[in-house]
């Protein structure tokens, strides 16, 4: 009789992670979930079997891409007919579907191979954090995000502003209280704005013809 029969049977069963997308890089979140939906974390990982586990992704719609790859990076779509080739840009495609994004990456970090989408079967991706209750009381672990989540502005407390190191400070005569601003700025209503005079002109064959004209906003003006 084996005394480690609970090991063994803890490392052939599925176990259910919980994955937190929130402003995290879909790009790297997706090698993670890729490598426990193969299971490649277990010892007992065979390329072609299926000895994965479930993972349940929440908050998708808060992912977070750097830079511009919102606008930059697209999803071609190819289909059979002919004229149907075109690219969709990843915030379109974000607010079609706010799952799709985390998805697709998931999916390109898999390799092609024939069981790859009974491993995609084991993933739930959930906009917001609402999560069924069949499968939340399955979970038990959590995937660790990449990214470090940030405190915003408003989220710290005026204990953590007071404490927070300053590089230097400012001289009383130079700092201005809110109350105290409208004496030293004043808005200058549009009648009081001095008009200027702007450079007009129009294009005709290989000559060009510039002239001023003083007016207070851009005017078409056509040479006879």
């Amino acid at each position: 009789m084996a005394f480690n029969k609970a090991q063994q049977l803890a490392t052939f069963s599925r176990v259910w992670y919980l994955f937190d997308a929130k402003w995290q890089c879909p790009h790297m979140s997706g090698e993670r979930i890729a490598r426990i939906l193969r299971g490649e974390h277990k010892p007992i990982y065979y390329p072609g079997e299926s000895t994965g586990d479930c993972v349940i992704a929440i908050n998708t719609r808060h992912v977070a891409l750097r830079n511009d790859a919102w606008r930059s990076e697209a999803l071609h779509i190819k289909r059979e007919y002919a004229k149907t080739r075109y690219d969709i840009p990843l915030f379109k495609l974000h607010e079609l579907d706010p799952t799709k994004v985390l998805h697709l990456c998931v999916l390109s970090c898999m390799p092609s191979d024939s069981i790859r989408r009974y491993d995609m079967a084991r993933l739930y991706t959930f906009p917001d954090d609402a999560v069924p209750v069949h499968l939340i009381k399955n979970v038990c672990d959590q995937i660790r995000g990449s990214r470090v989540i940030p405190k915003r502005l408003d989220d710290l407390t005026p204990n953590d502003t007071k404490t927070f190191p300053q590089m230097f400070k400012w001289p009383k005569e130079l700092v201005l209280d809110d109350l105290d601003r409208d004496k030293f700025v004043r808005v200058v209503p549009p009648e009081e704005i001095p008009k200027r005079e702007v450079m007009l002109g129009q294009r005709a064959g290989k000559q060009n013809y510039w002239f001023h004209v003083p007016t207070s906003r851009h005017e078409e003006v056509k040479i006879n």
